[in-house]
């Protein structure tokens, strides 16, 4: 249940909550849970400028994946990039697919509901793995080396909406709230929606490798088959849908605010332990309701 409150020009929704040991699964509701804020994480100190979201389609069977994630994560660590570049691999497809669990080697389901719309929609799959995006302009697959291109195109552009992103999180509980006030910098025509995502770092499973790093441990039996890749920055699913909220319809003015609450998501990371909470963030994107164009993206750590 949402409830909507509206006081002068600002907006506030309260939405609701999630688990994800298998992020196929949607979030379920608890409205009349109690989150005591043990530990309290905010954006509000970042850099004043448009920020660019990489997204990496992936899947644990696509052999070249890996390499592409090698050559994302190189340009994420350069000086130029590390403080203005958000990652998010997104592991997608249908039956047949790269990221379809595989018995015996690859059974991990890394899919979700996000994933897999996103996936159909922008037509990522069809056009084979690896593929990425660049703040979706163009909202179409590229090929991994067009980065190279495409991040400097879109770096550090001037702010066209800002967000200021908090969360709560009861430790105890593994139960999260999530602020995010969205104010525009700029007057924009269309209307504008925020879609909330969690990531995890640190995951360890199977994964097909063509050209594994020196030193890595592989199957006995198949060689491309590394027994403890590590997944990074992976899409767990949407707190708030596949396709969000909408944040305001257009046309918006300078200097309109926004600020949506969502309460009691229930987190998880992959393996269940208290302890990998550490290695999970939130995501949260404001996109253009008619090009799909992410106009700013913010990550912060839950603890």
């Amino acid at each position: 249940m949402k409830k909507l409150i509206i006081i002068g020009s600002a907006i506030m929704v309260f939405a609701a909550c999630d688990k994800v040991k298998n992020p196929n699964q949607n979030p379920n509701t608890n409205s009349n849970c109690v989150v005591t804020p043990n530990i309290v994480k905010t954006n509000s100190l970042t850099s004043g400028y448009r920020k660019v979201l990489v997204e990496d389609y992936t899947g644990h069977t696509c052999g070249n994946c890996p390499k592409a994630a090698r050559f994302i994560e190189n340009i994420e660590l350069t000086a130029s990039f590390k403080d203005s570049m958000i990652v998010m691999a997104v592991h997608a497809g249908g039956a047949g697919g790269f990221a379809e669990p595989n018995m015996p080697d690859y059974p991990d389901e890394f899919r979700n509901e996000a994933s897999n719309d996103w996936d159909v929609f922008l037509g990522m799959s069809v056009a084979g793995f690896p593929k990425v995006l660049v703040n979706r302009t163009p909202a179409s697959p590229q090929a991994y080396s067009a980065l190279n291109t495409l991040i400097p195109l879109n770096v550090r552009k001037p702010q066209s909406a800002k967000l200021d992103v908090t969360t709560y999180l009861d430790t105890a509980k593994l139960l999260l709230n999530v602020d995010v006030k969205t104010t525009f910098k700029m007057a924009y025509t269309n209307s504008v929606k925020l879609v909330l995502t969690m990531l995890e770092d640190s995951i360890i499973a199977h994964q097909k490798d063509y050209l594994p790093p020196v030193g890595t441990v592989v199957s006995t039996s198949d060689p491309d088959l590394t027994l403890f890749y590590v997944f990074n920055n992976m899409n767990r699913g949407a707190i708030n849908g596949s396709w969000g909220d909408l944040v305001k319809a257009g046309p918006i003015a300078v200097n309109d605010t926004v600020t949506k609450k969502y309460t009691c998501f229930k987190v998880n990371s992959y393996n269940g332990s208290k302890k990998s909470i550490k290695n999970m963030s939130v995501l949260a994107f404001v996109y253009d309701d008619i090009t799909k164009e992410i106009l700013q993206a913010e990550k912060i750590k839950i603890k």
